[in-house]
Formats: C-alpha cells, sequence, structure tokens
C-alpha cells in the first residue's frame, strides 16, 4: 500500500509516495528495501554556504523582530525577508518561524504574512527534516487542519519515536502529542491506521541520519557559551500562573513555544510566541505569565541573547522545558 501526500518542494517533497517499507515492528532507522514500482523522491537542494548570522544566534533575534508587534512595520518585514533568506540557505529554526507564520495567516496576532498553505508544508517539513523536532509537531498539527489525518499521524508519530529516542528514561509522554496523536487516530479509517507503521518507517529510513543530524546540531539558534541562558525563574513578587477552566470552548491541552531576547541582568528585552498548537485562541491566558519570568545573568555578554521557552498546558497543569 502506498500513501500520496502531495507534492513539496525541495527537502519538504517527502510527500511524494511514501511505500510501506520492511523495517522491524519497533520503527528503527534500519536498512529497508523500496516497494516495488515507487517513484524516487526529489533530491534535497544543493549544500550552499550558510551566512554569517545563521551560525550564531542572529536568527533567533531576526524572528524576534518578525514577530513582535514592538517593532515597527518596515523593520519587521525586513526581517521577514532576512529569515527568508537564511530559509533558503538551509536554517532550519528560520523554516519553522516561517512556516508557522504561513499557518495561520491573519488568525495569528498582529501577523503580517497571510495563511498560505503551501508555503506552510513546504517550510515546515522542510525544518522538520532538519531536525527541528517543533516543526514536526507544527506539520502534524497543520496536516491535521488540513484535513489529512494520515499525514498528521505519520508526522506525530515520528516525533513520538525521536521524543522517545531523546527521553528514553520517560515511559508515558504527556500533554500535547498524546492528544494529538489520539485526535488524529479518531479521523483513521481502518485501512489507513494499517498503513501508519510502514509509513512512519519509511520516514526514518530515508531521512533519519538527516534529522540525527539535525538533532546533533540542535536545529535551534545557539548562543556562545558565555551568552548561553542556563536557568529560568520567575521574579520574586511574580504571581501565581493562571489555570484557566477551558472546558467546553478549549477542549485539548495545549502546546507553546515562546522566543525570549534577554539582556546581560536577565531581564527580558523583548518576547514573542513562536507558534501554539492547537491554535491561538487562548493565546493571552498562556502569555501572560510567561512575560514576566527572569533569566541567569551574564557578565561577560554584553549584549541581547535569545532563549527559547517550550510550554505545555495539560488539565490545567503548565509543564516547562528548556532548550
Amino acid at each position: 500500500m502506498r500513501t500520496r501526500w502531495g507534492t513539496r518542494r525541495g527537502i519538504g517533497s517527502i510527500g511524494l509516495l511514501l511505500g510501506a517499507v520492511c523495517l522491524a515492528q519497533t520503527a528503527l532507522p534500519a536498512q529497508a528495501s523500496s516497494s516495488a514500482g515507487q517513484p524516487p523522491l526529489l533530491p534535497a537542494p544543493a549544500a550552499r554556504s550558510v551566512p554569517a548570522m545563521a551560525r550564531d544566534h542572529d536568527d533567533a533575534l531576526l524572528a524576534l523582530t518578525a514577530l513582535s508587534d514592538k517593532h515597527p512595520k518596515p523593520e519587521r518585514l525586513a526581517a521577514i525577508s532576512a529569515l527568508t533568506r537564511l530559509a533558503e540557505h538551509g536554517n532550519a529554526f528560520a523554516e519553522y518561524v516561517l512556516g508557522s507564520q504561513y499557518m495561520w495567516g491573519a488568525q495569528r496576532p498582529h501577523a503580517l504574512l497571510p495563511y498560505n498553505a503551501t508555503l506552510a508544508n513546504e517550510y515546515l517539513a522542510n525544518a522538520a527534516i532538519r531536525g527541528n523536532l517543533f516543526a514536526m509537531q507544527a506539520l502534524a498539527q497543520f496536516e491535521l487542519l488540513t484535513h489529512h489525518p494520515l499525514q498528521a499521524m505519520i508526522w506525530a508519530q515520528t516525533l513520538a519515536y525521536y521524543h522517545h529516542q531523546l527521553n528514553p528514561e520517560q515511559r508515558r509522554m504527556h500533554g500535547y502529542l498524546p492528544e494529538l496523536i489520539a485526535r488524529a487516530q479518531r479521523q483513521l479509517s481502518d485501512a489507513q491506521k494499517a498503513e501508519v507503521l510502514g509509513d512512519v518507517n519509511g520516514v526514518i529510513a530515508r531521512y533519519g541520519a538527516r534529522i540525527e543530524k539535525g538533532l546533533h546540531d540542535s536545529g535551534m539558534p545557539q548562543p556562545s557559551l558565555s551568552c548561553r541562558t542556563r536557568r529560568i525563574a520567575p521574579p520574586a513578587n511574580m504571581p501565581a500562573f493562571p489555570t484557566p477552566d477551558f472546558s467546553g470552548r478549549y477542549p485539548h491541552a495545549v502546546s507553546l513555544i515562546m522566543l525570549y531576547a534577554v539582556d546581560p541582568a536577565g531581564r527580558i528585552a523583548d518576547h514573542a510566541i513562536i507558534n501554539i498548537l492547537p491554535d491561538w485562541r487562548v493565546h493571552n491566558e498562556l502569555n501572560y505569565p510567561l512575560a514576566l519570568m527572569r533569566f541567569n545573568t551574564t557578565p561577560y555578554c554584553h549584549h541581547l541573547r535569545p532563549a527559547i521557552q517550550p510550554v505545555e498546558y495539560d488539565d490545567r497543569r503548565y509543564t516547562m522545558h528548556w532548550h
């Protein structure tokens, strides 16, 4: 059986055809044999030198300029153009940020980019293949929103595989990802359910080396060691996190990725939400406490540094991770 995902450009063309492959049931990236008659996948773009800004953490500060309404519109548009150039050179973080914007369009507060399903899919798929797991999760949600539950399940299960690889001691997943998998599962036919394992194995077999290289490189902005953000803490006078009740209007768990610019004293100079899943309806409730966080000081770092804060909200509980 073969699953048609629709045409993508570049390495996002994972969607041409993913034939069932003969792998172990554990979905390990072992050698696999392709299905008979399966057309070849499009080649990855030719490697090009990465601009200097992409090798440090300026891509994160560019993203903040593009996302934050604190900046004038011309500055934000210039930052979007710069991120687009970085994405053309294979910067997975820039691809993730752009894909997240095209994914929502005007649904996102203070949006400058329109909704564009083709570009959202292309940027998120390329970032996912380059090891950005935030992009992989966003792509799974996007496929579900665009009525492709099988593709959503394949991406979500691929994400679950790499989540387990990175967290082998965690016996059970909590938060947004299992909720996403459950929602995709409910929309699959029995025939589609039978295809999932083979197609997930196909993704891992074909793209596992590329994904793992991206994971090793982190796929995210990395400041120099002296400027690294090492811990996060609320200020002493910070009010307790709200525990909004989403019952009736928001039944699902929430995943939010917050991006900060932090000054040497550990204060937030700027912040913006990169993406919130499954949609933006409760961004105000979740944004407020995260805007009050404090970070470690860096006396030897005399410029702004980025910090990325993934947050899970599930069953009226917050879980913060650190990146």
